[in-house]
């Protein structure tokens, strides 16, 4: 989607032309200078003014999760190397771990929850989800993706296959780490941290349940080829439009996950479907519903394995507290 600040750039473009127009009408009709001037700035603030009052109050209902302050969570920065640039200096990813304190180790579940982003978000858009997690003992994992964040120097956020390959890097990191090797590993992504999670981690035994919110199921089909606004954004983001089959298929979550599925037995095929749960909402403009249907159709899972929203869009706006408990709820079964 566009920034604000992108689409600010449109609309005063288009506000300039249409102000322009109508200085040109009035010096037509032999208005004075300053007449013109008067009336095409007043059509100018006309146009702009309320879209600035929209996004204004847009901005304090979206940012009504202001950062928390919390107690008893232990706070890490962690550096995790990706890859190596040019002159062989080491890119890594910036990210946290959260867990419970020296003094509440007793309250610790010895899993770690690794949190995926969406594309235009960071590591902190998602502390109303995994700080909750984090008090009921679950170690968290929250990085920022490559292109974002304290990660930005590392590659491009629309490197996305590059960003499932940064997951798997994340997971390997984890089973080396001598506090951390013995943890279970869950994993949860939002948007294209969703298809992140399910191509990168479907078919790791390492991964022992993985949450999808708001996931595509084919890549190339969703993408916004007749939305032109959306084009424009994705293009100017790097977003490659028109993707080859190869790497269709590499972010395609049901094409990576019905491969996997040619390779394996009934009875591991059960085991690994049943590790997967997805949350969708109905009215999601971005990754229609029926992306939703065609995962679930594929896994083959039920209606434990799924929490369906009748509104909230692609963001689950209002829906936080519902994300928090559903995930709880199948954690911790």
């Amino acid at each position: 989607m566009l920034s604000k600040n992108q689409k600010r750039v449109i609309l005063v473009f288009f506000d300039l032309l249409f102000s322009a127009y109508i200085w040109n009408v009035n010096a037509s009709w032999g208005n004075t200078f300053y007449i013109c001037l008067i009336l095409s700035t007043t059509t100018f603030l006309i146009i702009y003014t309320p879209f600035e009052i929209y996004w204004s109050f847009r901005d304090i209902y979206f940012d009504r999760w202001i950062p928390v302050r919390y107690n008893n969570l232990k706070t890490s920065k962690i550096k995790i190397e990706v890859e190596q640039g040019k002159k062989g200096k080491s890119k890594c990813l910036g990210g946290l771990l959260i867990s419970f304190g020296e003094n509440n180790k007793d309250r610790s579940k010895d899993t770690i929850v690794i949190v995926c982003h969406g594309f235009s978000d960071k590591k902190e858009t998602l502390e109303y989800y995994y700080l909750p997690l984090a008090y009921q003992g679950y170690t968290i994992l929250v990085y920022d993706a490559r292109g974002t964040g304290e990660s930005k120097k590392v590659g491009k956020r629309s490197q996305f296959i590059k960003r499932i390959d940064d997951f798997k890097k994340i997971v390997c990191w984890i089973e080396k780490n001598n506090e951390l090797k013995s943890y279970k590993i869950y994993a949860v992504g939002f948007s294209i941290g969703a298809i992140t999670v399910l191509c990168g981690g479907f078919s790791s035994e390492k991964i022992k349940k993985i949450i999808a919110i708001s996931s595509m199921s084919y890549y190339k089909q969703n993408l916004p080829k007749y939305n032109l606004i959306v084009m424009l954004s994705y293009l100017m983001k790097g977003v490659k439009l028109f993707p080859n089959k190869k790497e269709n298929e590499e972010l395609s979550p049901y094409i990576v996950i019905e491969q996997f599925k040619s390779l394996i037995s009934d009875e591991e095929w059960d085991y690994y479907s049943r590790r997967v749960f997805l949350i969708h909402a109905r009215n999601d403009r971005i990754i229609k519903f029926k992306n939703f249907k065609e995962n679930v159709t594929l896994l083959g899972i039920t209606e434990k394995n799924t929490l369906i929203l009748k509104k909230g869009g692609h963001t689950q706006k209002k829906n936080e507290l519902l994300l928090v408990a559903a995930s709880l709820a199948f954690f911790n079964t």
